[in-house]
């Protein structure tokens, strides 16, 4: 988590980059890490940080009411949100940035995930509004990326990413 949140710039560096002070909001399609990933941000940010809470999306009911369990008893800021992603019957990146403002993305999808068309109107909207996208594993062969953590096998897309392939990158 802490080479995710690190990539996406969402907490201090060694470096001069640092995070942004505008709200954090992160969503996981998928939900798993959601929780790791904000506890993880939220702790090694500085108090003068506004701190981060989330939203975690996922097509089991089951696995979304662990997780909001889970996050009240470690007490993290999330919201949950059960829909089918693959399907998006009902937009679900509006839904995100109008009601969630979601500001960075954490997906850790299959290849066969990543190919569907919805997915990929998906992740091609959510660069073009802005937010950041970090991939783990596996990631999208239509977006170019912009940061890569070849020891953790992470890829972050962002605006700049459209239009673009991974070829041009590697």
């Amino acid at each position: 988590m802490r080479a995710a949140a690190t990539l996406m710039r969402l907490i201090p560096e060694v470096t001069s980059i640092k995070p942004d002070t505008k709200p954090v909001v992160v969503c996981d399609l998928g939900s798993g890490d959601v929780i790791g990933l904000l506890s993880h941000i939220n702790k090694l940010n500085s108090s003068d940080i506004v701190a981060a809470n989330g939203v975690g999306v996922d097509y089991d009911a089951a696995l979304i009411d662990d997780a909001g369990l889970k996050s009240k008893l470690e007490g993290v800021d999330a919201k949950w949100l059960v829909y089918d992603f693959n399907a998006d019957e009902n937009d679900i990146v509006t839904q995100l940035v109008t009601n969630h403002l979601v500001t960075h993305v954490f997906i850790y999808l299959t290849p066969k995930q990543l190919a569907l068309p919805t997915v990929r109107k998906i992740l091609t909207r959510f660069c073009g509004s802005k937010m950041v996208v970090c991939c783990y594993k596996y990631f999208p062969l239509y977006l170019k990326p912009v940061r890569r953590d070849l020891v953790m096998d992470l890829v972050v897309f962002d605006e700049t990413s459209q239009g673009g392939k991974r070829e041009d990158f590697f």
